[in-house]
């Protein structure tokens, strides 16, 4: 079963890269009113929960990024969770960070996050682990939806979605 829950994440993230396609670079870290988040804090946001996770030390959500198995500059405590973002700013290294970057982090951290669960050797459902990958599974989907919508209403035109 976690095979298919697997399976189900990477059409999540293959459906994700065509969130990205086409997007102008100046639109990466930009938002469409001050309560909506960028398609940028939106990937970040994805990236840092994988991370979080499936690769530190098991402390929940509290956890500290630099004791995480991976390291990105998509894994920061700006992307947490929403009221994160007006506490903990985006660096010049976000801001510098170009469509084709941010697709490439994103998808680089959900794949190492991916071995690291892997790794675990999960095989009992219900635990916490098998629990929140079927959670995730979900939760790149609705924030992949929001990357389309803040496209649309930047007036972007985007891959057929």
């Amino acid at each position: 079963m976690i095979e298919a829950y697997l399976a189900l994440l990477d059409l999540g993230y293959y459906e994700a890269q065509f969130a990205f396609e086409g997007l102008a670079d100046e639109n990466v870290w930009k938002r469409p009113s001050k309560d909506l988040l960028s398609v940028g804090e939106l990937a970040g946001h994805t990236a840092y929960w994988l991370a979080m996770r499936f690769t530190g030390d098991g402390a929940g959500e509290e956890r500290d990024v630099a004791k995480l198995k991976i390291s990105s500059p998509l894994i920061h405590p700006h992307f947490r969770y929403y009221p994160c973002v007006n506490e903990t700013p985006l660096s010049a290294e976000h801001l510098a960070m170009t469509a084709e970057q941010v697709w490439a982090e994103l998808k680089r951290v959900k794949e190492e996050a991916v071995e690291h669960f892997k790794a675990l050797n999960v095989t009992e459902e219900g635990s916490g682990e098998v629990e929140f990958i079927k959670y995730a599974v979900f939760h790149v989907s609705y924030h992949v939806g929001q990357m389309y919508t803040v496209r649309h209403l930047l007036g972007e035109e985007t891959p057929d979605n």
